[in-house]
């Protein structure tokens, strides 16, 4: 059975301050011993059932038809009389930028939205981007690919892996490169509460707006710097890639739906095959919009408080946040519990994806 799931952010949430809004827009351990060899074939497959089977069938069947593979965390809430967009359904991420040089420091992403596995990799070549030369400390190009190709499931595995590996990695960089200008000006507010100055109107507003999109309070900055904070991305790669059997599942073809959350009830946000309903998969409008979900759910939901509290002990040790470990502390994000720990640790030694936890974006 599962456990019921607030959305990150609360849907249709209203913004209060108009104009201050418009001034501040100008201006965990690891394995001891090695998880055992498993099938990925047997792990990787998140089905969801076309409309006309849905309407036959339970809808607990829209997961995989293995009854291990049957997630339980992180759904996703939308009200039955409200649209609402992805962009809210994520957390609004970047909706208001922060005062300060944060906004400067914002790097541009092109977006790219290939039709054919083939089309891809050519962007890729032209690029001149490659998962070597990310291995070797070169910069990820800031490219955001908008879907997943529908012919990605007609490569290799490992032609296949790699390109879902490729098109993920600046997506999720572009994720966290935003929490962390978030986080840089969090800090700097706190260290300015500390002095006689004290904050400005601006400063006080863009806070408390920051406190809300994290379901944090603007009075307890400490706490709320545990939630202002990456996810590394040899996490979300590696979960991505289980989630989604390495973006040839029919939810992440045709709704973008990579990680895995799954709705509560409502309405889908945009427009699908498959019926809303409890235990369906969320979909997005593009794949930056289902990572914010999934960045932002990991920051706020109750479920995950270990995640952060471990994240936060890494920072103060002057660490950089180890996707490896801190797998370890989502036990809940599947009723797997410890065995889905283990696959994702698994996974992310296979494809050694802990390269990437220190990876940029260029300029």
């Amino acid at each position: 059975m599962g456990f019921p799931v607030r959305p990150a952010v609360e849907a249709g949430r209203a913004y209060a301050f108009p104009i201050v809004w418009s001034a501040v827009l100008v201006a965990g351990i690891g394995l001891q011993q090695p998880f055992p060899e498993m099938s990925t074939g047997q792990m990787l497959a998140f089905n969801v059932i076309p409309p006309a089977a849905a309407e036959t069938r339970p809808v607990a069947a829209a997961a995989s038809p293995d009854p291990m593979l049957t997630f339980v965390r992180h759904e996703i809430e939308v009200e039955d009389t409200v649209p609402v967009s992805a962009r809210e359904i994520a957390g609004g991420h970047g909706r208001f930028a922060a005062p300060g040089n944060a906004v400067r420091r914002q790097i541009q992403v092109k977006a790219i939205n290939p039709k054919t596995a083939d089309e891809l990799a050519g962007f890729f070549r032209e690029a001149s981007y490659t998962l070597t030369d990310v291995r070797q400390g070169d910069p990820v190009p800031p490219l955001k690919v908008e879907r997943v190709p529908d012919d990605l499931n007609n490569k290799e595995g490992a032609e296949r892996k790699a390109l879902f590996i490729t098109a993920l990695l600046p997506v999720i960089l572009e994720v966290n490169q935003r929490v962390v200008a978030e986080r840089e000006q969090l800090l700097f507010l706190r260290d300015k509460l500390q002095s006689p100055v004290g904050l400005t109107t601006f400063e006080r507003a863009w806070l408390e707006q920051l406190a809300d999109r994290y379901d944090g309070s603007a009075d307890k900055l400490d706490e709320l710097l545990k939630r202002v904070d990456v996810v590394p991305p040899s996490m979300a790669i590696a979960q991505a890639g289980i989630e989604s059997g390495w973006g040839t599942s029919f939810a992440a073809r045709t709704g973008n739906a990579l990680f895995g959350q799954i709705q509560a009830g409502g309405r889908h946000a945009v427009s699908v095959s498959w019926k809303p309903g409890t235990g369906m998969p969320q979909p997005f409008a593009n794949v930056g919009d289902a990572a914010d979900a999934y960045v932002s759910n990991l920051n706020t939901h109750a479920a995950y408080s270990a995640f952060r509290t471990e994240r936060a002990s890494m920072r103060a040790r002057g660490e950089t946040p180890d996707g490896y470990r801190l797998i370890g502390q989502l036990l809940r994000y599947s009723e797997l519990g410890q065995q889905y720990v283990g696959f994702v640790r698994q996974v992310m030694r296979e494809d050694k994806l802990t390269d990437f936890d220190k990876a940029k974006l260029s300029f």
